[in-house]
C-alpha cells in the first residue's frame, strides 16, 4: 500500500513537458498563461514547437501539391532554345522535370522550413535572454526559451493561411510580409531589405507582443526596458532570418521574397 502511494506520488511529481492544455487559453488569457509559463523550472517548449512543425509541414505539402507542373517546355524556355544542340535541349528538359520531383516540391522546402523554424526559435530565446540580462533581468535562459516557443504560436496561423492561399491560387505566396514594397529585381541593400521585410506580418507582430507580455513577469523589468529588449530581439532575429534568402538571391538571382524558409 505504501509503495503504491509512493509510486503514484512520483508519477504526479514527474515533470510534464507536453502542456497542450495551455494552447487554447493562450489565445484567450495570454497574460495569465505566459506568466505561468515563464515561472516553470522545466522545459515546456515542446508542445508549441510540435504544433508549429505540424502546420509548417502541412503548408509545405499542400503548397507543393497545389503548384502547377513546370516540366516540359510550357513557355519557360530561353529565347535561343531552338539553337541548342539536342544534348543541351535534353539537359534543359531534364532540369525542368527535376523541379516537379519530390525533392524540389517537398523535401527541400520541408527541410529548409524546419531548420529555419527550430533555429530561429532557439536564437530568439537566446537573444531575448541576453537582451533582458543586459537590461538588468535575472531571468533564466530556460524561461526565455520556453517563452520564445509559446510566443511563436501565431506563426501557426501564418502557415495555415498560406496553406489556404496555396489551395485557392495553386501557387506559393510570392511576396510574403511587407516584401512587396521592394522591387523583386532589386539588388544590394534593397535585396536585403526585401528579405528583411518578408518576415514582418501580422503574425510576427502578434508574436512580438506576446513576447513582450511574457518578458514582463520573466524579467521584472519596467515596461519600457522590457519593450527595448524585445525590440532588439525582434530586429536581430529578422536580420538573421533574412540572411539565407539574401545570400541565395545574390548567388542565384532568385527572388528573396520566397525562400525555403517558411518562417
Amino acid at each position: 500500500m505504501v509503495e503504491n502511494e509512493l509510486e503514484q506520488n512520483e508519477v504526479e511529481a514527474a515533470p510534464r513537458r507536453l502542456r497542450f492544455e495551455w494552447l487554447a487559453p493562450l489565445w484567450i488569457r495570454p497574460r495569465r498563461v505566459l506568466e505561468e509559463i515563464v515561472h516553470q523550472d522545466q522545459p515546456v517548449w515542446l508542445a508549441p514547437m510540435l504544433v508549429l512543425t505540424l502546420t509548417l509541414l502541412v503548408a509545405v505539402v499542400v503548397t507543393g501539391a497545389a503548384q502547377p507542373s513546370v516540366s516540359g517546355l510550357s513557355g519557360e524556355v530561353p529565347s535561343t532554345f531552338e539553337y541548342f544542340t539536342p544534348e543541351q535541349q535534353a539537359q534543359f528538359q531534364q532540369a525542368q522535370s527535376l523541379q516537379d520531383g519530390p525533392l524540389f516540391r517537398y523535401v527541400f522546402p520541408a527541410a529548409g522550413g524546419l531548420i529555419g523554424l527550430w533555429l530561429v526559435w532557439f536564437l530568439m530565446g537566446s537573444i531575448l535572454h541576453l537582451s533582458l540580462t543586459l537590461n538588468g533581468s535575472r531571468g533564466s535562459h530556460l524561461a526565455a526559451i520556453n517563452l520564445a516557443a509559446w510566443a511563436s504560436l501565431p506563426l501557426a496561423l501564418r502557415f495555415l493561411v498560406r496553406t489556404g492561399a496555396a489551395l485557392a491560387t495553386h501557387q506559393a505566396v510570392a511576396n510574403p510580409g511587407l516584401s512587396g514594397f521592394i522591387d523583386s529585381a532589386a539588388g544590394g541593400l534593397d535585396a536585403f531589405l526585401r528579405a528583411f521585410l518578408s518576415g514582418i506580418d501580422l503574425y510576427f507582430l502578434w508574436g512580438i507582443v506576446l513576447l513582450w507580455v511574457g518578458a514582463l513577469p520573466l524579467s521584472g523589468l519596467s515596461r519600457a526596458k522590457a519593450a527595448l529588449a524585445v525590440g532588439v530581439t525582434a530586429l536581430l532575429v529578422l536580420a538573421l532570418q533574412a540572411l539565407p534568402g539574401f545570400i541565395s538571391a545574390q548567388l542565384s538571382g532568385l527572388n528573396t521574397g520566397g525562400s525555403f524558409f517558411f518562417f
